[in-house]
C-alpha cells in the first residue's frame, strides 16, 4: 500500500513517472514473499494448514500471521521472525528509488516532509505509514465518523488488500448528501444496523477487481461483471456482519443488486471512499 500512496504522490510531483512506479512495484512483488509461503519453507506450518489458513481468511477479518498464532501452528517470535523475512515495503521502495536513481536519501527525506505537511500529519502517523502496517495505515484515511461507517469501510478495503490487489491505496474518505450514478453494486444490511454499501466504478477499478474475485477476465463493465462485483460485496458485508454476531447485534443482508441508483439525504450521511486499484479508481460508499 505505501509504495502506490507515496508513489503517486511523486508522481504528482514529476518526480518520477507512472511506468517507472509500476516497474518499481512489479519487482517488489517479486521479492515480497507471501507470509504463508515462508511459514511454509521455514518449516513453521504445513502447506495443509497454510491453505486452511488462507480460506479462514475469506471468512473473517483477520491477517494470516494472526490466525496462524491463534490456531496454535505458530508462536508470536516465530511471527516475528516471518515479518522480518518478508521485509519492510517503505524501505524496499526507498531502496528500489535510490537504485534506480530516481530520488536520493536526503530528497526522499525532504519528500515525505512535504508530503507529511501536505497532508496535515504528524511525525507518528508518518511512522505509521513507514511502518506498511495496513490495521494503522487506514484510520489515517477515514477521518471520525459514525463507527459503523468506519468499520465495514475498514474491513472493505482490509478484504480488498488480501483479495484482489495488495497495492490497493485509498484516498481520504469524504461525505456527501446527494449521490447518482449508473455503474454500481449495492447491498442493504438491516435489523441492528441499518445501512447500504455500493462499490462504484469510475475508471476501470471495479472491472479488475470483479475480474480476480471471480478469476475471469472482465473488460468491460457488463452484467458479468457487475454479478461477480456483488458477490465480493456480499462477502465484505459477510465479513462485517460477522462482526457485529460476535457482539450480539443481529442483521439481515438483503439480496445484492446492480445497475444505476441515485440517493438524496436529507438525515443521515453517504460517505465515499475513494480506492485505487493499479492506479484506476472506484468508490465504496456507505449510506446510512
Amino acid at each position: 500500500m505505501v509504495e502506490y500512496i507515496l508513489g503517486n504522490y511523486m508522481i504528482s510531483k514529476g518526480i518520477m513517472s507512472k511506468e517507472q512506479l509500476d516497474d518499481i512495484c512489479d519487482r517488489q512483488d517479486k521479492i515480497r514473499v507471501k507470509l504463508g509461503l515462508i511459514a511454509v519453507s521455514e518449516g513453521y506450518i504445513t502447506v495443509k494448514q497454510a491453505e486452511e489458513i488462507n480460506r479462514q481468511q475469506a471468512l473473517c477479518d483477520k491477517r494470516f500471521g494472526d490466525i496462524a498464532v491463534e490456531k496454535g501452528y505458530i508462536t508470536s517470535p516465530q511471527l516475528d521472525r516471518i515479518l522480518k523475512l518478508q521485509g519492510n515495503t517503505y524501505l524496499i521502495f526507498v531502496q528500489s528509488l535510490v537504485d534506480e536513481g530516481i530520488i536520493s536519501i536526503e530528497g526522499m527525506d525532504g519528500i515525505m516532509e512535504q508530503f507529511r505537511q501536505e497532508n496535515g500529519y504528524g511525525n507518528s502517523e508518518m511512522e505509521v505509514l513507514k511502518s506498511d502496517d495496513v490495521e494503522k495505515i487506514i484510520p489515517l484515511f477515514l477521518p471520525p465518523m459514525d463507527k459503523e461507517i468506519e468499520a465495514v469501510a475498514s474491513i472493505a478495503l482490509k478484504t480488498v488488500l488480501r483479495c484482489i490487489d495488495r497495492h490497493v491505496y485509498p484516498e481520504r474518505a469524504f461525505f456527501v448528501d446527494r449521490l447518482s450514478t449508473e455503474n454500481m453494486v449495492m447491498q442493504t444490511i438491516e435489523g441492528g444496523v441499518n445501512m447500504t454499501t455500493a462499490f462504484l466504478e469510475e475508471s476501470g477499478a471495479m472491472v479488475l477487481l470483479a475480474g480476480t474475485y471471480a478469476r475471469e477476465e472482465f473488460t468491460v463493465l457488463d452484467e458479468d461483471t457487475l454479478d461477480a462485483a456483488a458477490e465480493f460485496l456480499n462477502c465484505v458485508n459477510g465479513l462485517y456482519t460477522a462482526a457485529l454476531g460476535n457482539q450480539s447485534i443481529s442483521t439481515d443482508l438483503l439480496p445484492p443488486e446492480y445497475g444505476s441508483a441515485e440517493w438524496e439525504i436529507n438525515e443521515g450521511m453517504i460517505c465515499k471512499v475513494p480506492l485505487w486499484i493499479r492506479n484506476r479508481k472506484m468508490y465504496f460508499v456507505v449510506i446510512k
